[in-house]
């Protein structure tokens, strides 16, 4: 395994905040409270008689489901809310999914947390989810449930473990890896680092009180594709941000006149699509402006700027790759729509070498008149 040089500032600035840092012996008996419903509710006997509607949600089930329960009545043991329900796999796929629960269940790890080294049996849990649309590339249900049933070796950090572990670490490679075994390659860092600080702090961590402190010192912030993206041609930042607003303006409103513009087209997921306008998280590459699919099942990318460029052929493949890799079955296609105002040569000459993506330029007419 490639040496981890852990970031000593981060050390300090953490021993510092640790005075104005609050974690009681109730919070933890209240999460291990948690824990421990949820995993002696979902042990071996209840995952051998699983059936769908006891898995998937909206099936007859709210809580007593366990993507419910996973989700929301855990929450507390680490957020995986928001995305694609599709992000715990396809009902066809269910069986492949009740052998992946039953192979956690019965997962031999006591050698992970010191060598890092990974089992053979969490090798075959990789690879049970590449064999599984919905969990080849996410980090947030399996991750979760090895952090519930195995809490002592799995941290709960799952997307955000990026953001962690670009501040807690120098001289990081980017990581080839994707998906479980992503996760598992950052968790024993993140474990190392904690062995770290508890060697600093001259006390012990329980892995939520960690959890709560890291995002106490270094909070995540949300921010959309469109508003890190750095203008083209060197423009101010007032500008960047005007054409981030003028982006959510046009999304809503597409999103408002859909039937109209895209008459063949519909949202792949109406009910967690429609309340945002559109927009589907991937929780893994970032958030698409509209995910659509047409008559046949055959999905539609579609990526909206005020001005398109060169790099955004690079943002909708980016989704259109998600989405095969994630949401195809069978001879499912994929093809993508750039909508913008307009577009330059860089991207003009880029969009002759890929025929599934379009353009699709968004004509806006405005007028006054006297009354």
């Amino acid at each position: 395994m490639k040496e981890i040089t852990i970031n000593e500032e981060t050390i300090d600035r953490i021993l510092i905040e640790l005075d104005n840092f609050v974690w009681t012996d109730k919070m933890e008996q209240e999460h291990e409270k948690l824990r421990l419903y949820f995993s002696e509710t979902y042990d071996k006997n209840k995952i051998e008689g699983l059936k769908k509607e006891d898995y998937f949600s909206g099936l007859g089930k709210k809580k007593g489901c366990l993507a419910y329960d996973l989700e929301w009545g855990t929450r507390k043991l680490g957020s995986i809310k928001g995305g694609s329900k599709y992000k715990y796999g396809y009902e066809s796929d269910f069986n492949k999914i009740k052998a992946l629960l039953k192979r956690i269940i019965d997962l031999k790890v006591d050698d992970y947390g010191t060598s890092g080294e990974l089992s053979n049996d969490l090798k075959d849990l990789i690879n049970r989810t590449k064999e599984i649309n919905g969990f080849k590339t996410g980090r947030t249900v399996v991750p979760k449930l090895l952090s519930i049933y195995y809490p002592d070796f799995f941290l709960p950090f799952f997307n955000d473990q990026d953001h962690f572990i670009e501040i807690l670490f120098v001289d990081e490679e980017i990581n080839e890896y994707s998906g479980l075994e992503l996760y598992l390659d950052y968790n024993y860092k993140l474990l190392k680092f904690k062995e770290k600080l508890e060697e600093a702090a001259g006390k012990a961590f329980n892995n939520y009180e960690l959890s709560k402190l890291l995002y106490h010192v270094y909070p995540k912030f949300s921010e959309r594709d469109d508003a890190e993206e750095s203008s083209v041609g060197g423009d101010s930042k007032e500008e960047e941000i005007f054409e981030a607003l003028e982006v959510q303006h046009y999304q809503s409103l597409l999103h408002r006149n859909f039937k109209r513009l895209l008459p063949t087209l519909s949202y792949f997921e109406e009910e967690e699509q429609v309340p945002k306008n559109g927009q589907y998280d991937t929780q893994t590459v970032g958030i698409m402006d509209m995910l659509c699919v047409d008559a046949k099942g055959n999905f539609t990318v579609i990526e909206i700027k005020r001005r398109a460029t060169d790099k955004t052929i690079g943002q909708i493949l980016r989704y259109m790759g998600w989405t095969k890799e994630e949401l195809c079955k069978g001879d499912q296609k994929v093809t993508g729509i750039i909508v913008a105002e307009r577009k330059d040569i860089q991207l003009e000459m880029a969009m002759k070498m890929i025929p599934n993506v379009k353009f699709m330029k968004l004509g806006l007419k405005i007028t006054l008149e006297d009354d």
